[in-house]
């Protein structure tokens, strides 16, 4: 398991609460413990967030606890009655992340001594504040969280393997060597798992730009954001179409057992060789739009060209005279398929690059 920055700095903050506590008399510092643990968010203005919602949510806890343990004392009658109310009201005012610590809060402050019931209470409540404080603090002062550049670099990585994936598959669509292609599930899986990485460090990032205004300078802040979920959305185009191609290969296959394994033919194979020469296109397009928003490298972009197409157009027209069956309509419609699949990634890059530019 790799030791995260988050996972030591709440250590630390555990253990200079716990110091504290003991600096301070004040007992028992374990519930000091808990609240550091809890507040340890994972960027600045989540912190912040809790830290002013644990304020809110502590008041009441231990509103509660000494309003009903002051009046009633700490019996277990009166501990059921305050964890009743704490969930209803927490609840209407939807603060339930905070239920758990406030249930906990609540009790520990009604089990205080009878004997300075008020002193004791305001002093564990005290062991809290401690630790929400110095989670707070570290989480701030010691190696703040950088989610613009880690959002940068997810981004780039996750753009790159979508781009291969999808040439890969037009590669394994091309190459017609009758053996069963198997679906990349490994691949996909990974794929999946850096856009779920993505998605959660646009979030955290979004909410970092809130509390401190630090963001990627490659433009003006906002419109790179902007910019940036529009490539993130391109490369999951990348991926959506690759798959619809990876599922007409089992299919073909099967077709093409059917009917014999028939030769490929010199148009058809120059239909294929069109359409390679496309994902080539959409690689090498892709790899200067990333350059360009991920690495502030400056290229001139590439338009796919419309000559692409027009070859396209006559090599169906030159091989259409052997639709003379099923068979062939087939391979026309697999082929159309994998050619739309290319035009609409290549629309959706232009798109890209237009939201760049304005």
């Amino acid at each position: 398991m790799k030791i995260g920055t988050r996972i030591m700095k709440t250590g630390i903050a555990v253990i200079i609460t716990m110091y504290l506590c003991e600096i301070l008399k004040l007992e028992p510092a374990i519930f000091g413990a808990v609240s550091a643990v809890i507040n340890m968010q994972p960027s600045i203005y989540l912190t912040l967030k809790t830290a002013k919602e644990q304020i809110v949510i502590h008041i009441l806890r231990v509103g509660f606890g000494v309003v009903f343990g002051y009046l009633l004392g700490g019996n277990p009658l009166v501990m059921g009655a305050v964890t009743v109310c704490i969930i209803v009201l927490y609840t209407r005012l939807k603060l339930q992340s905070g239920i758990l610590m406030g249930i906990v809060a609540a009790i520990f402050v009604l089990s205080s001594p009878a004997n300075n019931f008020l002193e004791h209470a305001l002093l564990r409540s005290a062991v809290i504040f401690i630790g929400l404080i110095v989670s707070s603090l570290i989480n701030i002062i010691i190696l703040p969280p950088r989610y613009g550049h880690m959002f940068v670099q997810k981004l780039h990585e996750y753009n790159e393997k979508s781009a291969e994936y999808f040439s890969r598959a037009v590669r394994d669509f091309v190459r017609i060597d009758d053996e069963e292609i198997p679906f990349p599930s490994e691949k996909r899986a990974e794929l999946l798992r850096l856009n779920k990485e993505c998605l959660v460090l646009a979030e955290y990032y979004r909410s970092e730009r809130k509390s401190t205004g630090d963001g990627y300078d490659l433009m003006n802040l906002n419109d790179w954001f902007i910019v940036a979920e529009r490539f993130l959305n391109y490369s999951v185009s990348l991926v959506e179409k690759a798959n619809q191609i990876y599922e007409i290969l089992p299919v073909r296959l099967e077709r093409r057992i059917k009917a014999g394994m028939p030769p490929i033919s010199g148009e058809y194979h120059n239909l294929l060789n069109l359409l390679n020469s496309g994902a080539v296109t959409i690689e090498r397009v892709n790899t200067k739009l990333r350059g360009l928003i991920c690495d502030k490298i400056s290229a001139e972009q590439e338009e796919i060209s419309e000559e692409l197409w027009e070859k396209y157009k006559d090599a169906i027209e030159e091989w259409q005279p052997r639709l003379t069956g099923s068979y062939y309509i087939h391979g026309l419609i697999d082929i159309s398929v994998v050619a739309m699949e290319i035009s609409v990634v290549g629309k959706g890059r232009q798109k890209a690059v237009a939201s760049k530019s304005t």
